[in-house]
């Protein structure tokens, strides 16, 4: 007899809490190692599916910037291209309000833009 226990525990019964308490602390590991397993992965294709959207719109604003440069009549110098999840955003500068337009209507051409944001503005040569 202890303190703890004032009347004594047959044997079969101490190995059978022992039995339990040892399920139970696998359990527990398992179901952490688990979820940190799962976690990590997750992470993993969240960086992946960034790194491929970032890898998607840098090819959209290559594209726009390729067609911009083939535009006749167009000075896509002074254009900057940013695209994201298919929206283009055209910003700076071009000779006259004709091109404003035509930059726009250009992009807008472009396999995969669903839509453009224009915020050109027109600066005169030499200005």
């Amino acid at each position: 007899m202890n303190r703890f226990f004032p009347k004594e525990i047959p044997m079969k019964t101490l190995k059978n809490i022992t039995t339990v308490l040892l399920a139970t602390a696998t359990l527990i590991g398992t179901t952490h190692a688990s979820a940190q397993t799962t976690d990590a992965a997750t992470d993993s294709t969240a960086r992946a599916s960034k790194k491929a959207l970032h890898t998607q719109n840098h090819k959209l604003e290559m594209a726009v910037r390729r067609a911009l440069t083939h535009t006749k009549n167009l000075e896509s110098s002074g254009i900057t291209v940013l695209a994201k999840a298919g929206v283009v955003t055209l910003d700076g500068t071009v000779p006259s309000n004709d091109q404003i337009q035509r930059a726009a209507d250009t992009a807008t051409g472009v396999a995969g833009v669903s839509s453009v944001k224009n915020n050109l503005i027109m600066r005169e040569t030499g200005h």
